[in-house]
């Protein structure tokens, strides 16, 4: 992400927190969490982009579901180094 777009990304983060209710940190966190792993899944799908959605928490079968892949197929992208 560059400047611009982790800019924006706050300001949608912000807005997000408050319609979610209890603590403003965990709000935040979360609200930012959902918003980096709505950002990578709108990337073309390649190996760095998978492991930062693994590193997020993202299951394989979300993954699959987005990317419309088989476990399989995400497997072997994890497999190779480049595509």
């Amino acid at each position: 992400m560059n400047f611009h777009e982790m800019q924006t990304s706050m300001k949608k983060a912000v807005s997000l927190a408050k319609s979610f209710e209890g603590d403003w940190q965990a709000r935040m966190k979360l609200a930012f969490k959902t918003l980096k792993v709505e950002h990578y899944m709108q990337q073309p799908i390649k190996k760095d982009v998978i492991e930062m959605l693994l590193l997020h928490g993202v299951s394989y079968r979300r993954i699959s579901k987005n990317y419309d892949k088989s476990r399989s197929e995400i497997n072997e992208i994890m497999a190779f180094e480049n595509i």
